[in-house]
């Protein structure tokens, strides 16, 4: 990175660090025991909620020599990265399989060359039960729905900028929940309405994915565009996505 895009870089994450904290202070009277109750009801005994909303401690690892190459935009935080000990995005299962492949097939060291943002920082055991943290959010759930809806569109801000600041190519992990009635369609209204006055060269940078995890994203790579470069054939898969789920 130039001396102006790490600076700008640091700028937009301790923006992210301090709109995590705030979000923390207004919602800590009643959001971690609705999570608490979320985890009791799908019987996860193998953890306990400890970050309800969730900064990644990874962007404060980023230092001006990294040759940043892709944003990687998941989707909220889920029980590893929740963990008082963590506190990073990506250091599950799906992480574990993200690694590997950048490693084998593009020769990506992740931790030195990617950064990992969510769509919105709050945890749940899995993106689907966000759901039913609305479910049962009960007197709470304007307050929740508020806090979705705010953070999607953070969270789409800050992903917006740092691809304006680095130039590399953000990676949009899943699809599935940003068109329709999807949880992320916040996210991806704000993200498309910061795009509709960039010129097509940047927005050819932005591609849209399958998940990581279960190898969801390896075996739509595997099965589309196989003669091609690495990079061509990524640019071909995402842009389709992109234009298919998104609409530009």
């Amino acid at each position: 990175m130039t001396e102006e895009q790490f600076a700008g870089l640091c700028k937009i994450r301790d923006e992210f660090r301090a709109y995590v904290d705030e979000l923390s202070v207004r919602a800590s009277p009643w959001l971690l025991p609705l999570q608490d109750e979320v985890r009791r009801l799908q019987g996860y005994s193998d953890y306990k909620v400890e970050t309800p909303i969730v900064y990644n401690r990874s962007l404060d690892d980023v230092r001006a020599e990294d040759d940043i190459r892709f944003i990687i935009v998941a989707d909220n935080p889920g029980k590893n990265e929740q963990l008082g000990k963590n506190q990073r995005y990506l250091v599950g299962q799906s992480g574990k399989l993200a690694r590997g492949w950048f490693k084998a097939e593009l020769g990506i060291d992740f931790e030195k060359q990617a950064l990992i943002i969510n769509k919105t920082p709050i945890h749940t055991p899995k993106t689907a039960e966000l759901r039913l943290l609305r479910k049962i959010a009960g007197a709470h759930l304007n307050e929740l729905d508020a806090l979705l809806d705010e953070s999607q569109k953070r969270m789409a801000d800050f992903a917006f900028r740092m691809h304006g600041c680095l130039d590399c190519y953000l990676w949009i992990s899943g699809y599935g929940e940003l068109a329709g009635r999807g949880l992320f369609k916040p996210w991806a209204e704000a993200l498309s309405g910061f795009y509709s006055n960039e010129s097509e060269r940047r927005k050819r940078k932005v591609l849209v994915f399958r998940h990581f995890s279960m190898n969801q994203f390896a075996i739509e790579y595997k099965s589309n565009q196989s003669g091609l470069p690495a990079l061509e054939r990524l640019e071909a898969i995402g842009l389709a996505n992109r234009q298919r789920i998104l609409g530009w």
